[in-house]
């Protein structure tokens, strides 16, 4: 909670309350002349910051001043301010709360040093204390302030009321004449703490819309969307958030490539993730290479593909990676490095069927018309149950040759 200065009403109060008779004669409800003046004196040095000169005038003034009656009604709400200047949040609250028990204060004046009561309690983080204030202060007051409703949506929410509080920060959103930023991020967390999802995408909608140029509504409206299996909407979101570059980590720009992967659109996806590779945003790494061979793939530009998977392939010790190099150069009729890969892949492991590796060994062989290199190979592929089948169709091709 920001901190208030409360003692810059004080001035105020005294003087609109001070009704003195010819001679500084008193009644009840005013101050005597020693007292106006000495409290003029120390809201001075309130003002000044001179606190334990303030203290010492109030403490004086306090011995001379009649018990129960409006001047020691207006001396302990002004111990209240001094104390809350000096951040002694439970005794300004003692204070004040002496003041309204004398029953001496105007209506007003009372209701807003309750409304005090509720903002120190609030200072002091004892919010159960500081909502029971507050709903006493609202019960009575007649027209509640927006900012007011943002105060009891903080209290409401510190409470977990997460209801409560989203219907006084709706308010006090309504009447804001002005959009409050913050007020909207309460207003989203809140519907965030009760799994509101749907509601809270369309205040963070709103929030993208009021403040453009803030790169997490835009990011958390897309995850938002994502989480609610908007999975178009999320993209959309976050291809905009990327097009303003507001997308700089390593991990929001690959999550921009998945996004692009899931809706089937892998062109994109590869030119994204090979210009932030390029650019130093995206590690150029053996995976990362690997990764985008593979969506080139999927977009069906298998040249992009080679280059990537054979860079891949120099940096990372990986069986599958090699036997997909393999069927690349395969198409590419390059003999020679389709053997190579071939051996590569088994020896290095992970292979799901190792016969594939064998199957693609003896084509290449055969094509290199290396016949009985390639028969080894087939025979080799047909212990394996998946390869067995195409196995022995070559080996009976090989046979009749």
């Amino acid at each position: 909670m920001r901190k208030r200065r409360f003692g810059w009403r004080l001035g105020v109060l005294v003087l609109a309350a001070l009704f003195l008779q010819p001679g500084g004669g008193t009644r009840a409800g005013t101050l005597s002349e020693f007292a106006y003046r000495r409290l003029e004196q120390v809201q001075k040095l309130m003002e000044q910051a001179r606190f334990s000169q303030a203290e010492k005038k109030l403490r004086a003034l306090e011995r001379r001043a009649r018990k129960g009656g409006y001047e020691e009604a207006v001396i302990q709400q002004t111990w209240g301010y001094l104390h809350a200047a000096r951040e002694r949040y439970p005794q300004a609250i003692e204070a004040f709360q002496k003041a309204l028990a004398t029953g001496e204060l105007p209506k007003e004046v009372a209701l807003e040093l309750r409304y005090d009561i509720a903002q120190l309690q609030a200072a002091r983080q004892a919010w159960p204390q500081a909502a029971r204030a507050y709903e006493a202060w609202l019960a009575e007051a007649k027209s509640p302030s927006a900012e007011s409703f943002a105060f009891g949506a903080t209290l409401y929410a510190q409470l977990r009321r997460y209801g409560k509080a989203i219907d006084a920060i709706r308010k006090a959103i309504a009447m804001a004449k002005r959009p409050r930023e913050d007020w909207y991020q309460l207003l989203a967390a809140l519907h965030y703490r009760r799994k509101e999802l749907a509601a809270m995408a369309t205040v963070l909608e709103k929030m993208v819309a009021l403040w453009p140029r803030r790169p997490r509504y835009w990011k958390q409206l897309a995850s938002v969307h994502y989480l609610l299996g908007r999975r178009r909407r999320a993209l959309a979101v976050l291809a905009l958030a990327y097009r303003q570059g507001y997308l700089r980590r390593e991990s929001e720009l690959l999550d921009l490539v998945n996004l692009y992967l899931l809706e089937k659109v892998p062109y994109t996806a590869a030119r994204i993730l090979q210009r932030e590779m390029e650019a130093g945003r995206i590690r150029r790494s053996g995976r990362n290479r690997q990764w985008l061979g593979e969506i080139w793939m999927q977009a069906r530009e298998n040249d992009a593909a080679l280059k990537e998977l054979e860079a891949a392939a120099r940096v990372q010790r990986s069986g599958p990676l090699h036997l997909r190099l393999a069927r690349l150069l395969y198409d590419r009729e390059r003999w020679r490095e389709v053997v190579r890969h071939a051996r590569r892949a088994r020896a290095l492991g992970g292979l799901a069927d190792a016969g594939d590796a064998w199957l693609l060994e003896g084509m290449a062989l055969h094509e290199l018309g290396e016949s009985e290199k390639a028969r080894a190979a087939f025979r080799r592929a047909r212990a394996y149950p998946r390869s067995r089948e195409q196995a022995e169709r070559w080996l009976a091709f090989l046979q009749s040759d």
